[in-house]
């Protein structure tokens, strides 16, 4: 009998087949799915210790990184990879979107003019000039990220993210009688594309139409309850409404879901002042401005900070 165990066991053993590096990447791939950061990236990193050259493997590593707010080795991620394949241009444009999420944005635009300079197709072109436009939007140059909006519009006039920036930039570089058109176009190609209501909801916001604005931010929170920028842009014309308390519940929300979010932290100072709570507001004044308030909206913010917050 114990012969038999043994014999057993050790067919068992024999028939256990070992794990390729596909496999490992399926596994990552679900963890990643169930939200599970931690144990997909173990399970990536043995798919490319198996297979180093698979850029799949490298795109999902980056992304658990980031998931996980370590956007340094997500970086380190891409540098690897773009050292194998120097010449596959959407590796330059997924690094740049690391460089502009943590602020560096002129480095963000160079890896964005390289993605350009190797695009393999008018797809990849699109992608480029998307990417570029955005982080031209961030350095509040206007008129070069329209320029770029509309080069990627001619390329494909159909694509939701560019409708949704040629909207959002419109009203910044003197088009206003534009934004509408592309963002109107976008949600009828989907109407369940939830940042053209958003961008919808700004422009209202800039009318003075609070109360529409609101709506369309609704809309946002209702397709994506996990955006931030919907709480916060709904706060804003919650507050120019009067309504203080579901303005502050907003915003709140908002930092809850991204602490990084520098509108918000000023939309919560422009709160705490109606309140009378001004110690509070200079603080969130003084973290909006650590954010990078003043590189992406402008220079308001140090006007509410001389007024408020200046030590008499």
């Amino acid at each position: 009998m114990k012969l038999y165990l043994v014999v057993f066991f050790l067919f068992c053993f024999l028939n256990v087949k070992s794990q390729t590096p596909t496999d490992y990447y399926k596994e990552a791939d679900e963890l990643y799915k169930q939200k599970n950061f931690t144990k997909a990236l173990q399970s990536i990193d043995k798919a490319l210790r198996a297979d180093s050259m698979n850029l799949d493997f490298y795109d999902l590593r980056a992304e658990c990184l980031l998931e996980l707010k370590n956007p340094q080795n997500a970086y380190n991620t891409y540098n690897k990879a773009i050292l194998l394949y120097p010449k596959k241009s959407y590796l330059y444009s997924n690094r740049g979107n690391i460089l502009l999420q943590v602020g560096e944005i002129d480095e963000a635009i160079k890896d964005y003019d390289q993605s350009l300079l190797l695009a393999e197709n008018d797809s990849a072109k699109r992608f480029a000039l998307t990417n570029r436009g955005a982080a031209k939007f961030n350095k509040r140059d206007f008129i070069g990220a329209y320029d770029d909006f509309i080069q990627a519009y001619k390329l494909d006039s159909t694509d939701l993210a560019v409708l949704s920036n040629l909207g959002a930039i419109c009203d910044q570089c003197g088009k206003e009688n534009e934004t509408l058109k592309y963002l109107l176009k976008s949600i009828q190609i989907d109407p369940t594309y939830y940042p053209a209501y958003g961008n919808i909801g700004f422009k209202y916001q800039e009318q003075k139409q609070y109360k529409k604005a609101i709506e369309y931010f609704n809309k946002v929170i209702k397709l994506n309850p996990n955006e931030p920028l919907g709480y916060s842009n709904k706060s804003y014309n919650e507050l120019m409404l009067g309504d203080i308390k579901n303005a502050l519940v907003d915003v709140n929300k908002s930092l809850q879901l991204n602490s990084a979010n520098a509108y918000a932290y000023k939309v919560r100072a422009l709160i705490y002042i109606e309140q009378k709570a001004i110690t509070k507001a200079c603080a969130d004044i003084e973290t909006a401005l650590q954010k990078g308030y003043t590189t992406t909206f402008g220079n308001d913010i140090l006007n509410l900070q001389k007024q408020y917050c200046s030590k008499k």
